[in-house]
């Protein structure tokens, strides 16, 4: 039985991949320079107050290092630029250009297309499978991350 489940994950983690592969290739090709994590932290940046290397790691359960290292790729392709405070300035702070407003309104269209896709289906299940299904894949993923030392 374990087995089955095993495989269970192993498909729907291939098919997850697939279907993200596929909503990103329908979407606008202004995402095409981008990757997944690419995404998320110009959607943090965009919708964290004086968004700072701290607040996005925190936002996006990476390390700082990890989102400074990411920042630096956002900002030479003009997504997003370095901004600095009048009362602190020694703190830099991050706000989306032009080009990283379309990449944001792009990845959240892309996000309500997936959204709505789902809804359908969801709407198949009582509350109660629902909860219980969050509940599984929760424990789940914390005794995934605990395994591979990563974070919950």
């Amino acid at each position: 039985m374990q087995n089955d489940f095993s495989h269970l994950l192993s498909s729907l983690t291939v098919a997850l991949k697939e279907a993200d592969d596929l909503y990103k290739n329908r979407a606008d090709p202004v995402l095409s320079d981008y990757t997944v994590t690419e995404m998320h932290c110009i959607e943090n940046i965009g919708k964290t107050e004086s968004p700072n290397v701290t607040k996005l790691a925190a936002a996006m359960n990476l390390t700082r290092g990890g989102v400074s290292k990411m920042i630096k790729k956002i900002l030479k392709k003009g997504a997003a630029e370095a901004y600095t405070d009048e009362a602190n300035k020694k703190e830099i702070y991050y706000r989306l250009t032009d080009l990283g407003k379309r990449v944001f309104d792009a990845h959240e269209e892309l996000h309500e297309q997936w959204r709505k896709n789902d809804e359908a289906f969801f709407e198949r299940f009582s509350a109660k499978e629902i909860a219980f299904g969050k509940r599984f894949i929760k424990k789940y993923l914390k005794h995934l991350t605990e395994f591979t030392g990563g974070k919950p």
